[in-house]
């Protein structure tokens, strides 16, 4: 497969090293084996390029945004450098409770992890042509590795046992990668592929907000909750224009503005504003990573309608209920 050679970035230099942006992966839809394929874990945190030497570190966001203030515990990293200089490629991750945490992570805990999976510029030579395999096997010598800086792993072939290793954690997904795959700064590869552990359930549709161009651009939705419904968050990955235009036609807003009086943890008031309440409710099927702690869906994906909210198309525990030979929406 003949490729196009990386390109180096602009002049712009962090500590002597090129800056560069992280090279991004493709959605892989299912867990897959392969003896060209590397595979290991997805992880969940903050994806951040480490510019480390002897005597300096910087982390640097997917943003361009500076991380080290925010996670000062990480200054330790430098110390464990076996070269002159070097970056990384990584993600900065807390564990809380024996599994890694993203909501954690946002509070900016004391004690948190960078976890390095490539190699992209050692002692004044770049990396990005080499293949994959041969970074990593160069990356395993250039750090005493220990927290808080650890190596992530990856086993060869066996992408849907690794799967379910991480699912039974409840890990975030897995990363398929082409053991050969070189590396592109700041470009999207299916070369690299994200496999995520997904939740799916069913939650109700309350409302929606257009977006520019668009008359439907995202779902607001609710679970069922004391004394009404609490919203969980807003939809739109997933919605194409053939279901935008269906549920346009389904889905009745109220005139009255304000948002009925059995829904809870509401947004804030500039979203609130936007908002087009609808009645009845609508249940809908969705894909998510995981729900926060302060209840809300990260990373929701719309699948499906299941059925509209009513005495007889409610399910057991308040779920909405599919009544047999019933079609809600004719796509």
């Amino acid at each position: 497969m003949k490729r196009d050679r990386p390109r180096l970035p602009s002049s712009e230099e962090i500590l002597g090293i090129p800056r560069m942006s992280p090279m991004l992966a493709g959605t892989g839809r299912a867990p897959f084996d392969g003896d060209d394929w590397l595979f290991e874990v997805k992880w969940d945190g903050y994806r951040c390029l480490a510019y480390v030497t002897s005597t300096g570190l910087y982390l640097d966001s997917r943003n361009g945004r500076p991380l080290l203030p925010q996670f000062p515990g990480l200054s330790t990293v430098r110390a464990a450098l076996r070269a002159d200089q070097a970056l990384f490629d990584g993600e900065i991750v807390a564990v809380k409770g024996g599994r890694v945490d993203f909501s954690h992570l946002r509070k900016s805990p004391s004690s948190v992890l960078l976890v390095v999976f490539d190699l992209l510029w050692l002692d004044g030579k770049p990396l990005l042509e080499k293949p994959l395999h041969e970074r990593k096997e160069m990356l395993k010598g250039t750090m005493a590795w220990g927290q808080p800086a650890v190596l992530s792993e990856a086993v060869e072939g066996e992408g849907k046992a690794l799967f379910t290793w991480a699912r039974e954690r409840d890990m975030e997904g897995i990363m398929a990668k082409r053991k050969d795959s070189l590396y592109y700064p700041g470009q999207r590869s299916d070369e690299w592929l994200k496999i995520k552990n997904l939740h799916e359930a069913v939650f109700w549709v309350v409302g929606y907000m257009p977006s520019p161009g668009r008359p439907l651009g995202s779902l607001v939705v609710a679970q069922p909750a004391e004394s009404g419904y609490a919203i969980v968050g807003r939809v739109s990955s997933g919605l194409n224009r053939e279901y935008e235009q269906a549920l346009l036609q389904t889905l009745r807003p109220l005139e009255n503005p304000r948002p009925p009086g059995d829904l809870r943890n509401l947004p804030p008031r500039a979203e609130l504003r936007q908002i087009l309440w609808v009645t009845p409710y609508y249940g809908v099927e969705v894909a998510y990573t995981e729900m926060t702690p302060d209840g809300h869906l990260r990373h929701p994906v719309f699948k499906e309608v299941v059925a509209p909210d009513g005495q007889r198309a409610r399910g057991e525990e308040g779920r909405p209920a599919h009544p047999p030979g019933q079609g809600l929406l004719a796509l």
